[in-house]
């Protein structure tokens, strides 16, 4: 594996669980196995690797959610496919998905949020001006993100036993019944 790959990876690992303060360029140097120095043949700075994993994190959900969730044809599929896409990214890449909830620090020191929100948030209110559910879009949007962000802590912290196809299947059918 590329060193770049490799700074990449464990700079996820240590910002999702030491947060962006915690972790230091030492830190991630130490962890790949190479002098800081080596980092910078790389990266100009701590914030420079920020963003280029926050721009891949970012890109790979976006494009997963264009792909998939979008190209559905009714608005119950779009939900289903939706928990589905975000679930099964969470559980497949937890370092990444941890990332995720540690970024959202970053507005506060001028980072921008590309996630793919707005296009979910637009996609329930023509949901809601359309009567495809009666749940005001910023609440049906909370109810997707917050059900699969709990249930992966719930995963993380070993309190649930159900498989992964079990979880996002769970998931899928409690937000649908709480959306549609």
């Amino acid at each position: 594996m590329p060193t770049k790959e490799k700074i990449v990876r464990v700079a996820v690992k240590l910002f999702s669980k030491k947060g962006f303060k915690g972790t230091t360029i030492k830190d991630i140097a130490r962890e790949v196995g190479i002098t800081e120095g080596a980092i910078y043949r790389h990266f100009t700075s701590k914030e420079d690797i920020i963003r280029h994993i926050t721009a891949r994190i970012t890109g790979e959900l976006t494009e997963l959610i264009s792909g998939e969730v979008f190209s559905q044809k009714t608005f119950k599929d779009k939900v289903a496919k939706l928990v589905e896409v975000l679930m099964g990214y969470a559980l497949r890449n937890p370092d990444s998905f941890r990332y995720l909830t540690v970024y959202h620090i970053l507005r506060e020191e001028g980072f921008q949020n590309n996630l793919p929100g707005k296009r979910i948030l637009d996609m329930f209110r023509t949901a809601y001006t359309k009567g495809d559910t009666d749940l005001i879009p910023e609440v049906a949007l909370a109810v997707v993100i917050g059900s699969v962000d709990r249930m992966f802590i719930l995963r993380e912290l070993g309190l649930t036993k159900a498989t992964d196809e079990e979880i996002i299947e769970e998931v899928k059918k409690a937000v649908l019944r709480a959306i549609t």
